[in-house]
């Protein structure tokens, strides 16, 4: 959800609580922090995915692949904020 003031479309700008960038702010459900557009859809997935990989694990088929698509979100995520310290945006 983009963060603003309610009813007006006023977009609030705010740095990522992950990676750092200060860019239109988005909000999760249950959470306080705000996030880049890149960061709030990675970590949405990684939700989606932690639960995927539980359930899987549970009823004994194979998580590799999910693994895998996790680690990559997460390679993705560790370089965009390095990419944001280091000032190349």
């Amino acid at each position: 959800m983009l963060s603003g003031l309610k009813g007006t479309g006023e977009e609030l700008v705010a740095q990522c609580s992950i990676c750092g960038r200060i860019e239109a702010s988005f909000d999760l459900s249950g959470t306080t922090e705000k996030f880049c557009w890149g960061c709030s859809a990675d970590l949405a997935t990684i939700i989606v995915l932690t639960d995927a990989i539980d359930s899987a694990t549970l009823a004994g088929v194979s998580t590799d692949d999910l693994q895998m698509e996790l680690c990559d979100i997460s390679r993705r995520m560790s370089d965009r904020s390095q990419s944001a310290e280091s000032g190349n945006d």
